[in-house]
């Protein structure tokens, strides 16, 4: 494995950097060895981490995909407006209470996993007690704004939901820097299952929206139960009340806190925004447009479970390392992501009438913007994560900020000009655009802040080949559209397929080198410890 030609060793070095190459001398090699010893540890966790998560995310993904995308049918836009507001009130105002730990876990834990005691048990009481005050302020604002009682106990139901969403973040975090992911990744499913099966009676007994807002509750009440005991059971995690440890933590956190803070406010508000502008109709559409564009965000809760301790552990050999996992990660991620945001805005026509019908035909265009937000999002996690291992979280939180503003001025600058121009619709339109011009305000300054040291040869070549190939399909869709409708869907995926494959877009033998690696460590550490029943 130590030779050029060898795929798989060429797989764990990245790309060249000092840290990766030996110096000349005998003294250098034991530190070049190091370093190639733990890309092959940790790059091979990783990797079957991502590919554990993965598989349970499709899973529940697929299960929960048919009752997701027929919910909005079956309610109708007023109705699915209703619900879509008081989850997103919910979470706005529920967002406080995550206080930025999970961050501080992902980042602090992968080195020094004994130190969730110190704060564990100080950062629930914490919760609970903020939660009391959070309740009174919601039902004190949607008393003001003259909420249907309906409505008011959408809001509560998806509030206690939210809680229970936060504390399991924190467990989940907690067993993902610790790399123990096995029993999570079957929770994943078996809470998906709970959800549908809630969901499903709501539609087969015909129940008020408290039973579909209510499926959200149980799943994250069985999630909450099971993550928390399995965070205990692998890191060792003791309940007691270190007021002082508690406080260091949380100031620790702060910016982390701010930045989570703002970012989740600034994707909400858009839906409160056009809810006060327009009517529920147009608030359906676009949470209908934001729904199935969202199903292009598949692996965004990937790349913050395991990019945050791969990130970390790098950061720790040197920076260097850190900026080399930085750029292979952003290659990947962009070969993945373009095609299937692409995808998603060439047939956006197709699959809101077929997953919605014809009722929401009027977002369309929103879900062809969005498809172009998401994958922006998925830059900016990656920027934020290696920020964040760089100690540039202030900064980061400053850029942030600043998206909170530019959010909400965006949706109240656009939204009434879309109405008028384009009618129904015309205000997810706004919004769309809104997201979309505040994710570019994010993205660039954090590469600026990353600065040359994040791009190389072949990060600039694999995402010029991966847009050219897009650029080439979108104009193949514009000429067959009009033509072949909908038939024009499978030949433009096998075209992106053969031109990526035929200009190199993405190296396909450096994948698979990836996967045998993983593979075959996998068979390694099983003969070692045969009986052993948890990840290492």
């Amino acid at each position: 494995m130590g030779t050029e030609s060898d795929p798989t060793a060429a797989a764990l070095r990245p790309d060249p950097d000092p840290v990766a190459e030996p110096a000349p001398g005998e003294a250098a090699q034991p530190n070049a060895k190091r370093n190639t010893d733990w890309r092959k540890g940790e790059i091979t966790l990783a990797i079957r981490n991502i590919a554990k998560l993965g598989s349970s995310l499709i899973v529940s993904w697929g299960i929960g995909l048919v009752a997701r995308l027929y919910i909005p049918r079956f309610l109708g836009p007023e109705r699915f407006g209703m619900l879509s507001f008081a989850d997103s009130f919910a979470a706005i105002a529920l967002l406080p209470l995550g206080l930025g730990i999970d961050t501080y876990v992902r980042k602090e834990l992968p080195v020094r996993p004994e130190h969730a005691s110190d704060f564990v048990g100080g950062i629930v009481v914490l919760r609970l007690a903020l939660s009391v005050l959070v309740f009174l302020g919601m039902g004190w604002m949607l008393t003001v704004t003259d909420r249907s009682e309906e409505v008011r106990l959408l809001v509560y139901v998806c509030g206690v939901s939210q809680f229970l969403a936060i504390g399991n973040l924190t467990s989940a975090g907690i067993l993902q820097a610790r790399g123990s992911v096995n029993e999570m990744s079957v929770l994943q499913v078996v809470s998906k299952l709970l959800w549908a099966g809630i969901m499903a009676s709501a539609v087969f007994l015909d129940l008020g929206l408290w039973a579909f807002a209510s499926a959200a509750l149980f799943s994250e009440a069985l999630k909450s139960g099971v993550l928390f005991r399995l965070a205990r059971r692998y890191v060792g995690i003791r309940m007691r009340i270190d007021a002082r440890a508690t406080g260091k933590v949380i100031v620790a956190s702060l910016p982390f806190f701010v930045t989570g803070l703002a970012s989740t406010t600034y994707s909400k508000l858009d839906v409160s925004i056009l809810a006060l502008r327009a009517s529920d109709q147009e608030v359906g559409w676009y949470g209908a447009a934001t729904s199935l564009a969202g199903l292009t965000l598949l692996l965004t809760p990937i790349l913050s479970w395991v990019l945050m301790p791969l990130f970390a552990k790098a950061a720790a050999v040197s920076e260097e390392e850190l900026y080399s996992m930085f750029r292979r990660s952003l290659e990947m991620v962009m070969a993945f992501a373009m095609p299937i945001a692409l995808m998603m805005g060439a047939g956006a026509e197709e699959w809101i009438a077929v997953v919605f019908g014809s009722a929401f035909l009027p977002s369309v265009q929103a879900l062809r913007v969005m498809a172009s937000v998401f994958l922006l999002i998925y830059v900016s996690i990656i920027c934020w994560c290696a920020l964040t291992m760089l100690n540039r979280t202030w900064k980061v939180t400053y850029i942030y900020l600043a998206g909170l503003v530019v959010s909400p001025s965006l949706n109240l600058l656009l939204i009434g000009p879309g109405l008028r121009a384009y009618g129904p619709g015309g205000g997810g339109i706004a919004c769309a655009t809104a997201a979309l011009g505040t994710e570019i305000c994010l993205v660039v300054p954090m590469l600026i802040l990353l600065g040359k040291r994040a791009f190389d040869r072949r990060l600039v070549r694999t995402v010029s080949r991966c847009a050219l190939v897009s650029l080439t399909v979108i104009a193949c869709d514009l000429l067959l559209r009009p033509r072949i409708g909908w038939l024009r869907l499978p030949v433009e995926v096998l075209l992106y397929v053969a031109l990526a494959l035929a200009i190199r877009a993405v190296d396909v033998k450096e994948m698979i080198a990836w996967i045998r690696m993983a593979l075959q460590r996998r068979k390694e550490a099983a003969a070692e410890t045969p009986h052993s029943t948890t990840t290492p």
